[in-house]
């Protein structure tokens, strides 16, 4: 199996890396530069462009570049008969995924989106202790960063996720709650949010968000984000008919993270998860793993490409909706 992977940010050359483990793998990346200095490091194949590298006839792309450019690179890959992954969101916009998505079905490529949390053992809990707080009513999730820490090698004002102009703001960027959300409760049929720039951080897009989901299941979600918290934080409560599951993950190299259920069978707090120090790399390492599995035909939970856009849908109802100041129904791809 040969793996590509366009995009050599900080991202890429971690797809690099876990790729490099597991398949012959290539790199490409405008920055000749940064793709031979990435290569060199994982014992990977560099390419002159993007049309040699897909010359190479890799069975996998993952495309790491920035979101306003994903659909143009993840179609030259289908043309040339590779299965996909695209870094999170699937596009900055709406327009063109549907007939992307017509495109890779027809030429029987396959899709899919990254959203590594869904590997995150807090979130795989989650996920499996739902069963035990009955029928879901509510819940809350919450991510907050500081920009300029994010990337401390680069100047952050620089990143896709600090301009507009190529798919930034903390609702695109951190769709990954909307994502692990969705799987919990289902589609989303509204949402209503506020945003706006408030942190004096000089980026034009919004590096705060207050976002209400209402699932078609009925359940009610509610999602906090940021760029702001000096001390990184991420979680989530959700509160059942039976019980309440909650996760606090706070900082970054080390991680310390807790996931406790509150089964009202026993009325007492039972700890799910309790560590100091989670591995960072290890859910990047399952995505990729899961990725030349379902490449392969295997069971996986990738997130594929029309679950994803309908999530891309619910992230830019959410911005238009602190725009206008009203409820929004998100707009799905057919």
């Amino acid at each position: 199996m040969k793996i590509l992977v366009v995009g050599c940010g900080s991202i890429g050359r971690r797809h690099v890396s876990n790729a490099a483990s597991l398949a012959e793998t290539g790199v490409f990346d405008l920055d000749g530069d940064a793709a031979r200095a990435c290569a060199k490091e994982n014992g990977a194949e560099t390419f002159p462009s993007l049309e040699a590298a897909l010359d190479w006839k890799p069975g996998g792309v993952v495309v790491a570049t920035p979101h306003s450019s994903h659909l143009r690179v993840a179609k030259a890959a289908v043309e040339a008969g590779a299965d996909v992954l695209i870094e999170k969101p699937i596009s900055d916009d709406l327009a063109g995924v549907a007939e992307f998505l017509d495109f890779a079905e027809a030429r029987n490529r396959r899709v899919f989106v990254v959203c590594n949390m869904r590997f995150h053992p807090a979130v795989e809990l989650m996920k499996a202790g739902l069963p035990g707080i009955g029928r879901r009513l509510f819940a809350r999730a919450q991510y907050g960063n500081y920009l300029p820490d994010m990337r401390k090698e680069a100047d952050y004002r620089t990143l896709y996720c600090s301009r507009r102009e190529t798919g930034g703001g903390v609702i695109l960027d951190s769709i990954h709650e909307i994502d692990y959300l969705s799987w919990f409760f289902g589609d989303v049929e509204s949402v209503c949010a506020t945003a706006a720039t408030i942190g004096g951080l000089d980026i034009d897009v919004e590096d705060y968000a207050a976002v209400n989901l209402t699932h078609e299941s009925g359940v009610r979600t509610e999602i906090h984000l940021d760029y702001l918290q000096r001390h990184k934080r991420r979680g989530c409560e959700i509160v059942g008919t039976e019980g309440t599951l909650v996760w606090i993950s706070e900082g970054k190299n080390p991680e310390r993270c807790r996931v406790r259920i509150f089964p009202a069978s026993t009325g007492k707090w039972e700890t799910l998860l309790s560590s100091d120090g989670i591995d960072e790399t290890m859910p990047y390492e399952k995505l990729m793993q899961s990725f030349l599995d379902a490449m392969e035909g295997r069971s996986n939970v990738l997130l594929d490409g029309r679950a994803a856009a309908r999530e891309l849908g619910v992230a830019l109802a959410a911005r238009a909706s602190a725009e206008t100041g009203k409820s929004v129904r998100p707009i799905f791809p057919s």
